[in-house]
């Protein structure tokens, strides 16, 4: 699951992130306007999809019937095993809702320590992760790639389990800061960008803060760089970089294009995890 951040935000004590994403309550301003109760909320919401999607597909595993249909047996006990297989629906919800019950506690005690540790991590699947926040400067900027490649696909190379299997750093977080670098004789100048982290995919716990760099060599379609707006400050990004570099692969920059990657990239990171680099 994500560690999110502080939860004593601009609603005062008893609010938090958690609390704001598990009572459906829309945002104050206030909130709206606290950067950390931002990010706590998003990997709240990310953290409540993850969950209904795992129950969902626990119940559908636990419940799967592949066997052949048995002769009909007696009456009393076809009427008996009918009354067992209506029961374990019933016992799958009383199963699902202790383990959401565990797990909203888990991602509370997360959120609750994050301000103790600058690590963070991130594991299983889901849909979509969803936010509240007011719409990101960057929320249409797209995706770019990495040296001219155009990656196929919506979810771009982090779909992909062979890329991720190699992949030094996947992570998502908000720019705060953006320097352009110079590139020296015969390079051009490259741009470092730093992330104040808020989800962790690969490795599964970082550093707060993580720098990469990127020329902005071509936008995801393989368009020139002027047509692939780089992140500034304040965007929310989602980048990918490889072994033995520091420059971004793949960036994606707003919530609107972030969310099917999001999705690709937790699909496809647990067969990840089974393959050797090569």
């Amino acid at each position: 699951m994500t560690a999110g951040h502080d939860t004593a935000g601009p609603a005062g004590p008893g609010r938090d992130p958690l609390s704001a994403v598990l009572g459906g309550e829309p945002l104050t301003d206030e909130e709206r306007a606290d950067p950390a109760f931002l990010a706590g909320h998003r990997a709240a919401a990310a953290d409540v999809d993850l969950l209904r999607e795992q129950l969902a597909l626990l119940a559908d595993a636990l419940t799967a019937d592949g066997a052949a249909p048995a002769p009909r047996p007696p009456a009393p006990v076809a009427e008996l095993r009918a009354s067992r297989r209506r029961a374990l629906p019933l016992a799958l919800k009383g199963l699902g809702v202790a383990a959401a019950g565990a797990l909203v506690v888990g991602s509370g005690w997360l959120l609750l320590g994050a301000g103790h540790g600058a690590g963070l991590n991130v594991s299983g699947s889901a849909d979509k992760a969803q936010s509240d926040a007011k719409p990101d400067a960057g929320s249409d900027a797209g995706a770019g790639a990495k040296g001219g490649e155009a990656w196929q696909g919506a979810a771009g190379p982090l779909g992909d389990p062979a890329y991720l299997a190699c992949a030094r750093l996947v992570v998502e977080g908000d720019v705060t800061r953006v320097a352009r670098l110079p590139g020296g004789p015969g390079r051009p100048d490259a741009l470092g960008i730093t992330l104040r982290v808020t989800r962790a995919y690969k490795p599964g716990r970082t550093a707060a803060e993580v720098t990469f760099t990127t020329d902005g060599a071509a936008a995801a379609d393989g368009t020139g760089a002027s047509t692939a707006p780089l992140p500034v400050p304040g965007d929310h990004v989602l980048v990918g970089v490889s072994p033995g570099s520091s420059e971004a692969d793949t960036w994606t920059a707003g919530e609107t294009a972030i969310a099917p990657e999001r999705a690709a990239l937790l699909r496809a990171l647990p067969a990840a995890r089974g393959l050797p680099c090569s």
